[in-house]
């Protein structure tokens, strides 16, 4: 059998699984991978970002969006730790992303060596204790021969069960070195055994309930499951309430579309869950963002369905009454969705109801103007695109007024919440997609990575980015103003943090750039080229509303009254 270079045999395997678009940032290190990568074009895209934080966020923008594997390289030393923050993102949102980092020769490892020194070779650095706690697997190849069974191992952890990243630290004399690619050894199932009695429980839930709802995650979009999610809630007639990931799962006009959860979710939303009676939730961690400091008040229905693949997830209760059901949502829904369903006469009455709530409530936050422009902004945009978001007041403003087609996707920095996600993450989603992205920034998010600029200019991408400009940490500055008595610091333009002329900026870059002053100014919104648009908003702006001090339903600033009461009471 011939011999075979361990770089070669590393992209003959990504290829092999499918990986079309590699990112990445070149160093001396990773050198020896990069040169397969380039023996392999057309075969396989290598791009290069700018910052290798936006090499991992292109990654995860690109798995988030097709529920494929993503690849990303970096070389060692800080190439390796400026990989580290998208390697969380992945790890907290459940993203298949495989990480290749270049090390030193295994003859300059101290870790080998052993001696009690600070570094031996240059640029190197322990990755691996430092992604330990955020990979699901994680580990430096010292024996060439070992690439084989490691690289096939470490696919298959980040793409089964619940997905996450992982990372293979590849010492440059490995890089280099010839093997034989004799099979690799089996790897044992992780997925888990299915809850056996998990279709009669369901079934008798939701054929009894007068006023149920599903709670919708991300992870829905993770596995690939939004048309067989669609197919079950229509079948069933359920209304369908999302965490802020997943409320691109029903279209904004569907019928069964009752909004997001959580500290800024929309109002209606939370009133429908606290009106419920019984709660199926799929999907979800139901983490503190969505329902709060305490989560037994999280809603009073009698009864809470949780179904999750991660026994960690379920074993952090919530009422403390829930069932619960370890199952692939894949299996759960496919079986669901042969079954004919059972619905409650009363169905009709609770969907009526919700829609109701739904219209009272729909343009409450309608003082901020933001939700005029961006409402404007997605009505105007009709084909498959897919929208980032950045993190900041522009996420929430774009998750409550956004009004989604069918065939639009969101994704965003959810668990890690990170700034400077939305810009490289639209790459991602371009290359996953090859179709238009709109990316939802502040402009404190663009400016964590603004040099990705050059790389849509470079390619000419069809992105175009909606710039929130209030001149302002806005999310950081509303804290200031509720809870330090408007003492502002670093957050204002007259308190250390400033923005620049974006005009000029797009203008640099070689961007169409157009300046909105009002919703009146938007007229059409251009995807076939890179764009800037940028919204003028006052410094002082909002992100409302937030959660209230005891119920989640019960939101700050609170409803007037008589009409909180009057919801409450239907």
């Amino acid at each position: 059998m011939a011999k075979v270079k361990v770089t070669d045999y590393i992209v003959q395997t990504l290829i092999e699984h499918n990986i079309d678009t590699v990112f990445g940032y070149p160093g001396g290190s990773i050198c020896h991978l990069m040169d397969s990568l380039y023996n392999q074009v057309p075969r396989i895209q290598v791009r290069i970002n700018y910052h290798e934080q936006a090499s991992a966020f292109a990654a995860c923008g690109y798995a988030q969006t097709s529920g494929k594997l993503a690849a990303v390289f970096a070389t060692s030393g800080p190439g390796a730790t400026n990989l580290v923050t998208g390697i969380a993102n992945a790890w907290y949102d459940s993203l298949p992303v495989l990480f290749l980092t270049g090390q030193v020769d295994t003859y300059a490892l101290k870790s080998l060596l052993k001696p009690n020194i600070r570094q031996y070779g240059f640029q190197e650095t322990d990755i691996i204790s430092m992604v330990k706690s955020i990979t699901k697997y994680s580990v430096q190849i010292t024996s060439a021969q070992n690439i084989v069974d490691e690289l096939h191992k470490a696919i298959y952890i980040a793409t089964t069960g619940r997905k996450g990243p992982v990372l293979l630290d590849l010492p440059a004399d490995i890089q280099r070195a010839y093997i034989q690619a004799i099979p690799q050894n089996q790897v044992p199932s992780n997925e888990p055994s299915s809850t056996s009695n998990f279709t009669t429980s369901v079934v008798h839930a939701l054929s009894t309930a007068k006023r149920p709802v599903v709670l919708a995650g991300a992870g829905i979009n993770q596995c690939g499951l939004r048309d067989a999610f669609r197919t079950f809630v229509a079948q069933w007639q359920l209304p369908v309430l999302t965490s802020m990931p997943a409320v691109d799962l029903l279209a904004y006009d569907n019928p069964l579309h009752c909004g997001f959860i959580g500290v800024n979710g929309h109002r209606y939303a939370n009133m429908i869950l606290a009106k419920s009676d019984c709660v199926l939730c799929l999907g979800t961690r139901l983490d503190l963002k969505q329902i709060g400091l305490k989560r037994n008040f999280f809603t009073g229905a009698p009864r809470v369905l949780r179904v999750d693949i991660d026994p960690e997830e379920l074993n952090y209760a919530v009422t403390g009454q829930e069932t619960n059901f370890r199952v692939d949502l894949k299996k759960f829904l496919k079986t669901l969705n042969v079954l004919s369903p059972i619905i409650n006469p009363q169905r009709s009455t609770w969907l009526s109801l919700t829609q109701d709530i739904k219209k009272q409530l729909e343009f409450a936050n309608d003082n901020e103007p933001i939700h005029a422009y961006l409402r404007k902004i997605s009505s105007l945009i009709i084909p498959q695109i897919t929208y980032t978001l950045d993190v900041g007041q522009n996420e929430g403003w774009a998750a409550q007024s956004l009004m989604l087609k069918n065939n639009q996707k969101i994704i965003m920095s959810a668990g890690l919440g990170t700034m400077g996600y939305a810009l490289p993450a639209a790459i991602g989603a371009y290359y996953a997609t090859q179709n238009p992205v709109v990316a939802i920034v502040g402009d404190g998010g663009l400016q964590m990575n603004i040099q990705e600029l050059q790389f849509i200019a470079t390619y000419h991408l069809p992105i175009t980015i909606i710039l929130c400009n209030n001149a302002s940490l806005g999310m950081i500055r509303q804290f200031q103003e509720n809870n330090f008595q408007a003492r502002y610091f670093m957050t204002t333009a007259h308190t250390g943090y400033t923005v620049p002329n974006f005009e000029k900026v797009a203008q640099a870059y070689g961007l169409n750039y157009k300046r909105i002053n009002n919703s009146r100014e938007i007229t059409s919104v251009p995807l076939d080229n890179p764009n800037i648009i940028e919204l003028k908003l006052s410094e002082i702006t909002y992100l409302q509303p937030s959660f209230g001090e005891t119920l989640l339903y019960d939101q700050e600033p609170l409803l007037d009254r008589n009409l909180f009461n009057h919801i409450m009471r239907k």
